[in-house]
C-alpha cells in the first residue's frame, strides 16, 4: 500500500479532483484533520477534539493516534499509520498524519 503526508497546513481546496482518486482520499482526509469536533451541526463528532490543542505537547502526543483514527474513520479508504503535532515557525500548531491507501 501506498503511503501519503496530510497535514493540516494551510493549502489550496483541489475542487476539481476526481471521486475515488488518490488526490480526492487525501483531500477529505485533509478537511477531517481540519475540522474540529462539534464544528458541523448534526454530525458533532466529526473533526479533531479540541481539548487535544490545549493539553502539553507531550501528552497530546500521546493522544494523537487514537483521535486521529476515530477523526479519519469517515474516510474508509485511509489507514492512519503515524501523526504527530508541532508548532510551526509562526506559533501554529500542525498536525501531521501518515496514512496509508487501500485499494
Amino acid at each position: 500500500m501506498a503511503r501519503y503526508e496530510v497535514t493540516t497546513e494551510p493549502g489550496a481546496i483541489n475542487f476539481e479532483c476526481v471521486e475515488g482518486t488518490v488526490e480526492r482520499i487525501l483531500q477529505n482526509c485533509k478537511n477531517l484533520i481540519r475540522l474540529r469536533k462539534g464544528e458541523i451541526a448534526y454530525d458533532r463528532m466529526r473533526g479533531l477534539d479540541p481539548a487535544l490543542f490545549q493539553l502539553p505537547f507531550t501528552e497530546a502526543q500521546d493522544r494523537l493516534l487514537p483521535e486521529l483514527d476515530r477523526a479519519l474513520a469517515w474516510e474508509n479508504r485511509a489507514e492512519v499509520v503515524s501523526g504527530t503535532i508541532y508548532r510551526d515557525s509562526e506559533g501554529e500548531t500542525v498536525v501531521r498524519c501518515v496514512v496509508e491507501i487501500r485499494g
